[in-house]
């Protein structure tokens, strides 16, 4: 029985067999030719484009009598140099997209890769292509804002007014945030462009946390304990600064010091009684005998410090009951501003608690004998500015370097204090829009000065100005004019939107 079940199997396949090969062959493959695709990259050899600039390509297809609808297109690139992942960057038949990549390393290069696809019969045609990142982050202004209130990032302007020889203008946004893949924690209160041993980078502080970035590339250089000799335990940072050889970090009163330009990472603070402000006056100047000076709000007196290598010790000033004002006995003050007058004298601006009243208190710079012995900062004049419009709700106070002026910002009105004499004259310089919000103010310097000489005409001749209004954070430049008053130049200002809230704006070079 079973032989038969076998016999009876084996001579139906053999009968199927027989009707298919019988069957006619319906299929036109054989005779139907496939049009192919070919991309010409004749002479395109490596493709160089700046970073954060836009790569445009127009490809030359030839794929016979079909027509681009015909096609789909896909423009891929791997964001990581030495990985195969790959980023989808258009998916049109030309390229033309943004390229935020970290510039490529030494005799390496980007895989640029366009897929053609045959709609018909989903043959792909793929080109590689070879592309060089070439580094753009260059001189400009640093900005940082915050969408949130719980992030930062920042961005880049280069234009001619704080860029040397560059005559375009260029606003490359989300810089930190397309090289890191994500944004900083908290809101940037300062930053700061300077030499930091073996590389130059932006340094910035949050109310929690102090950060340093390439300015090569704009990776992160370190955080917090990544940036000291001895860990700390919490940080509450307060305010960075610059003085002559001498890179300075404030931080829960206390004053961290060191040359940076010569040391790996920061020292331990000075170990001081006295309690140290965001507000500090600082001279970068080698000729001077102190070069910090700033009034102590706790213990009600102003001190100063020589050195930054012979004599790292803060003093506390002599008494100079005979003086304009006592500096060694001046209590219930509020900081509000420091700076130097164009003849280094130092300024401080000061709030009474008790009565409100508003002064600036003006110390000369310090001198020697030619030897050890110092001679500190004497008090010269106290300069009453109570009587200046809105200074009771003023804010961001900030003195010209070269100009017996000082501007800030009260209401929506931007004033400006002319105290070439004892007594000083008030003069509004500009009012924002209605509804808008003044949130950084500053006067451009260029990039780490004064370790280097300035070498653009509009160092010290531009007022940088943030505000908010609707959501939207605004950047305006405005012209310095007419030396020594304080004119802006309204008509010829340069503004900039699109951003956050804007926190924080320096200078890189």
């Amino acid at each position: 029985m079973k032989q038969n079940i076998i016999r009876y199997t084996i001579g139906a396949l053999i009968s199927l067999a027989g009707m298919q090969a019988c069957t006619k062959d319906h299929s036109t493959l054989d005779i139907n030719k496939i049009q192919g695709v070919t991309v010409d990259t004749t002479g395109t050899g490596t493709i160089s484009v700046y970073q954060f600039d836009t790569l445009t390509l127009n490809p030359r297809i030839d794929a016979g009598k079909l027509t681009d609808e015909a096609f789909t297109y896909e423009w891929k690139i791997n964001p990581n140099i030495s990985d195969t992942a790959y980023q989808v960057l258009a998916t049109s038949r030309n390229l033309k997209a943004e390229i935020k990549l970290l510039p490529s390393p030494a005799q390496k290069t980007y895989r640029l890769v366009l897929t053609v696809t045959d709609k018909s019969n989903g043959l792909k045609y793929i080109t590689p292509y070879k592309v060089s990142v070439l580094n753009n982050l260059g001189e400009g202004l640093v900005i940082a804002d915050s969408k949130d209130g719980l992030h930062s990032d920042i961005h880049l302007l280069m234009m001619p007014w704080v860029t040397s020889n560059f005559i375009k203008e260029s606003l490359k946004r989300g810089v930190y945030s397309t090289i890191n893949r994500k944004e900083i924690d908290g809101v940037v209160k300062q930053l700061r462009s300077y030499v930091a041993f073996r590389d130059v980078v932006v340094q910035g502080i949050t109310e929690n946390s102090i950060f340093s970035i390439k300015k090569l590339d704009y990776t992160l250089l370190g955080k917090n304990n990544d940036l000291f000799y001895a860990p700390r335990a919490s940080f509450r940072p307060q305010a960075l600064g610059v003085v002559y050889q001498g890179d300075l970090y404030v931080d829960n009163g206390m004053l961290t010091g060191a040359y940076m330009a010569a040391s790996a990472k920061l020292p331990n603070p000075f170990d001081t009684k006295f309690t140290v402000p965001a507000v500090l006056g600082m001279d970068t100047d080698s000729e001077t005998s102190a070069i910090l000076n700033f009034y102590d709000e706790v213990n009600g007196h102003f001190v100063f410090l020589k050195s930054m290598f012979y004599d790292k010790v803060l003093y506390k000033h002599p008494a100079t009951p005979a003086a304009a004002f006592d500096a060694s006995n001046l209590p219930g003050q509020l900081n509000l501003a420091a700076g130097l007058s164009p003849d280094r004298d130092f300024l401080h601006l000061l709030k009474d608690k008790a009565t409100g009243n508003i002064r600036l208190y003006v110390l000369s710079k310090a001198t020697d004998d030619g030897g050890m012995i110092t001679y500190p900062p004497a008090p010269k004049e106290i300069i009453d500015f109570s009587g200046a419009p809105g200074i009771a709700a003023a804010h961001h106070f900030v003195f010209a370097y070269d100009q017996r002026v000082m501007y800030y910002v009260s209401g929506n009105k931007i004033y400006a204090a002319l105290f070439g004499s004892s007594t000083p004259s008030f003069q509004e310089r500009y009012t924002l829009p209605a509804g808008a919000e003044l949130t950084a103010l500053s006067i451009y310097q260029q990039g780490q000065f004064p370790a280097i000489e300035p070498t653009i005409p509009t160092h010290n001749k531009v007022l940088i100005m943030a505000s908010f209004a609707g959501g939207e954070g605004k950047l305006t430049l405005f012209p310095m004019i007419n030396l020594g008053i304080g004119n802006l130049d309204i008509a010829n200002r340069k503004e900039y939107g699109g951003f956050g809230r804007i926190s924080a704006v320096t200078s890189q070079r």
